[in-house]
Order: C-alpha cells, then sequence, then structure tokens
C-alpha cells in the first residue's frame, strides 16, 4: 500500500543519540499522527521506515547503517514502502547516504523535519529525496508537539552550538545556536500545562547559552515558567560550564520548581585534555563552580559526561579525571572512548590512542565511578523521595523518577508493603500508580538503582 493512499498508514521509527533526537522523533509522530499515519512496532506492517540518527558516536552510526542493510530484502519484498534518514547523520551526509543505500528515499537533516508530512505525501508525484537545508534566519520559531500524552514533555529553547570543541560534530549538523522567543516558550510551556503536562525538559546543545539574542538569560526564562501553577518540575540539559552564571546557581537554590539535578558535562579532568579539546573551561573553574553550586544548594545531584582515550592523553591525563571523578562524587556519569568523527580536528590529530588502551581507561573509569554511586546510594536507604511515577517496574511493582533525576523501583501491595501508610487500613491501594506523584521509603540500594515501599500517594 502507497503511504499517499488514504487509511491505514502506518509508521515505524528508530531513534538514536540524545534526548534532543527522541524530543525530534515525538514531533515527527505528532506531525504525521495528523494526517493519519499511526505508530507500529512492526516493521513488516510499516509503510513508513525512518531512522532519527545521530552522528555523535561512531556505535550510534554503525548500528543505523548496520539496520539500514539489513531492511534491504523487506523493501524488495514491499516495494511501495518508504524509507527515510533524519536527524544529524542524514545532515552530515546527505546524498552520500542515497547514493551509498539505493534502499534509502529520503533523508531530511534537522532543520527539515517539519517538512516530513509534505514529503511523504508527496512522494508519487513530487519526491523529494535530499532536504538537508539549514535554516538560515537569526532565530528561530515552533510550537511543541507531543505525541506520547503524558504528563512529561521535552521543550526546545534553544538548538546548534558556538563552542565547536575539537571532536564535536553538532555545530556541522545542527549549526549555530538559535533560540526561541521567550513569550513564545512561556506560551508554548502554559499550553502543555494546560493539556496536564506537569514536568518539563528544556532542550538544547548548550541550553544555558539561551536567549542572548533576546536578552533574557535562562534563569530569568525558568523563573517565567515557574510561575505557571499547573507546572510542577522543570528540568534542562545539557549545559555548558562556560555559561553558567551566578544567577542560575542562585536559583537552583530558591527555586522550588527547578529540579534538583544537574547535567554538567565536564569530558575531562586534565587542564590539558581540556585545551586541547577547545573546552573554554579547566579543572580549577569546574570544581570552583561545583564547590559554589553545593554551598548554595546541597541538595543539587549532579551527573556529567567524561571521554577518555582523547588524542594525546597520557596516564597522567588520565588519572588527572579519576581524581576529579573522586573529588566531585558524581552521582552517574556517562563515559565515552573517544570516537573520532570525521570532518572535526580531532578526528586527524596525533597520538591517537589505541582501542585497547581506551577500553582498559574507559573500565577503570566506570570501576571508579561505581564504587562512589555504591556509597552515595546506600546513604539514601531510609529516605523518603518524592517521585513521578512513569510506569511499571520489571523487578516491582513501579518505578519513578525524583527530582534529583534518581530511578526508584518501588512496591505498594506485598509482604514489607501491605498497605500504604496514608491510606486507611480499610482502603485497598491504588491499582494503577502511573502518572501518579508518591512519595517511596528506600529500602535498599545497589550501584545502579534505588528500591522502596510507597508511603503516600500524593495523585496527580
Amino acid at each position: 500500500m502507497s503511504v499517499a493512499s488514504a487509511g491505514g498508514r502506518q509508521v515505524w521509527i528508530k531513534t538514536f543519540g540524545c534526548q534532543m533526537n527522541y524530543h525530534d522523533t515525538e514531533r515527527v509522530l505528532a506531525i504525521l499522527a495528523e494526517h493519519g499515519f499511526t505508530e507500529t512496532t512492526s516493521l513488516e506492517e510499516a509503510d513508513l521506515v525512518l531512522f532519527n540518527t545521530c552522528a555523535i558516536r561512531q556505535l550510534a552510526n554503525q548500528k543505523f547503517y548496520s539496520q539500514l542493510g539489513a531492511i534491504r530484502e523487506l523493501k524488495q519484498a514491499k516495494p511501495g514502502m518508504l524509507i527515510g534518514a533524519l536527524g544529524c547523520v542524514a545532515q552530515k551526509e546527505g546524498k552520500k547516504l542515497l547514493k551509498h543505500f539505493p534502499e534509502l528515499d529520503f533523508v531530511l537533516g534537522p532543520d527539515q523535519l517539519d517538512r516530513i508530512a509534505e514529503v511523504v505525501l508527496n512522494w508519487a508525484t513530487r519526491p523529494m529525496a535530499a532536504c538537508c537545508e539549514f535554516d538560515r534566519a537569526p532565530t528561530y520559531s515552533l510550537q511543541t508537539k507531543i505525541y506520547h500524552h503524558g504528563p512529561q514533555a521535552f521543550v526546545n529553547i534553544i538548538k546548534g552550538c558556538n563552542n565547536f570543541c575539537t571532536y564535536c560534530i553538532v555545530p556541522f549538523t545542527r549549526g549555530r545556536e538559535k533560540s526561541r522567543h521567550p513569550d513564545e516558550i512561556v506560551q508554548d510551556v502554559a499550553q502543555l500545562a494546560a493539556q496536564g503536562v506537569q514536568e518539563i525538559n528544556l532542550l538544547g546543545q548548550n541550553v544555558n547559552a539561551y536567549g542572548k539574542e533576546w536578552h533574557c538569560s535562562l534563569a530569568q526564562l525558568i523563573e517565567r515558567l515557574a510561575a505557571i501553577k499547573p507546572l510542577r518540575l522543570i528540568r534542562y540539559t545539557t549545559g555548558h560550564p562556560e555559561d553558567f552564571s551566578d544567577e542560575l546557581i542562585a536559583l537552583h537554590a530558591t527555586c522550588p520548581k527547578l529540579a534538583k539535578h544537574l547535567h554538567l558535562p565536564v569530558q575531562s579532568g586534565s587542564n590539558r585534555i581540556l585545551q586541547a579539546m577547545h573546552r573554554k573551561h579547566n579543572r580549577e573553574m569546574y570544581l570552583a563552580l561545583v564547590e559554589k553550586l553545593c554551598a548554595q544548594a546541597p541538595e543539587v545531584v549532579l551527573t556529567t559526561d567524561l571521554i577518555v582515550g582523547f588524542p594525546g592523553e597520557t596516564a597522567e591525563d588520565f588519572a588527572a579525571t579519576l581524581d576529579l571523578v573522586r573529588q566531585v562524587r558524581f552521582d552517574a556519569l556517562y563515559g565515552y572512548k573517544f570516537s573520532p568523527r570525521p570532518g572535526t580536528p580531532a578526528a586527524t590529530m596525533p597520538e591517537q590512542i589505541p582501542d585497547a588502551v581506551k577500553k582498559e581507561r574507559l573500565a577503570l573509569l566506570q570501576h571508579t565511578q561505581y564504587q562512589i554511586q555504591w556509597e552515595i546510594r546506600q546513604g539514601l536507604i531510609g529516605k523518603t523521595l518524592t517521585l513521578l511515577v512513569e510506569g511499571p517496574s520489571q523487578k516491582h511493582q513501579w518505578q519513578g523518577r525524583s527530582s534529583g533525576n534518581r530511578v526508584v523501583h518501588f512496591n505498594v501491595l506485598g509482604e514489607k508493603t501491605a498497605a500504604v501508610s496514608s491510606v486507611p487500613a480499610s482502603s485497598s491501594a491504588p491499582l494503577d500508580l502511573r502518572w501518579h506523584w508518591v512519595e517511596v521509603e528506600i529500602e535498599k540500594a545497589t550501584a545502579f538503582a534505588l528500591y522502596g515501599r510507597c508511603v503516600r500517594d500524593l495523585g496527580r
């Protein structure tokens, strides 16, 4: 069945990469739903197959190419199927993808995703194989679209990046920084809150650089959003130490709706490597920022990104990274082996580190971090955390996420939790806690998870 035919159209989509990509996928699905498409988990049933790609890590690239090649036979058996590539690899490779993968029908870069329905529905009469132009306007405008209809939503407030870290492809796939007008964002979030959204996550490749063209800082924007009464929690990601202001630190201490979690990538603990990365901050600046933040907002939970095996990284440089991890004691970190991205300066730097060395260093970094995580989580046993319940848990009845971004698995019924303490003994616990706010007492912890029992259901 052609995707241009009426009724019964199904779309299968695979997303790689960061939260921005998942936000873009949500947008694409919402646009297609307006034109009669429903999402399917079955490739065989799909009329439209989409890959939303990521160019940041080599592994994500390899998975995309592998899955695209594997779909060739399905395409031959179902010639009416359309296959498209979206996102950063589509932006970077463009027509090269179409040349090397004949089963691929079209590519759309990140700035062209809103054209998805136009491309698909007009394919039979007006095919547009490659739409990868950057939006050249100095700012941009959009309305957040959600497909899942839950109480959480990503809200894109700034796109692109001006930092040009030597390992990063983002400025070449997402362009330069552009911010939405603050009035538009406030109106957008107010509409989401009116639809039942209670938690938003403000997105950007460098989110705390927001608003320079509008003379409105991220802190000022958050203060305006916090005034929207139905909204209960505000997150933002991903930040850059260079743009982290005293105003934003103070807001973490004073704004009850601002999440008690901060993801602040440091990438290395060595000043020499940070300089080679063109990170614009050094070790001392980062540690001073953390110290100031923790002094004013001691409940804030810190996470970070770290790259091991950057070109020229010595044993001493790596030791400095381990030392920084031990000093800061991150609640979690995302560690990566350096992955050379073609077109970035780091890809052709001398002294590339052998993969075996990178693998060994990553394992040691993870071992160090896991010990810290275990110690932190042991200290949470007996404490009560407020969670937004996200759904059923594989190991327990439910799982939810705290303001500090900690995932907790918990029971409502069972030997240790025969009743919810805030509910009279004659009452039964709620059968469905999805999207409820609850209080959970932590009873057990590992390095990776928290487990407890619900002591109070706060409702929706």
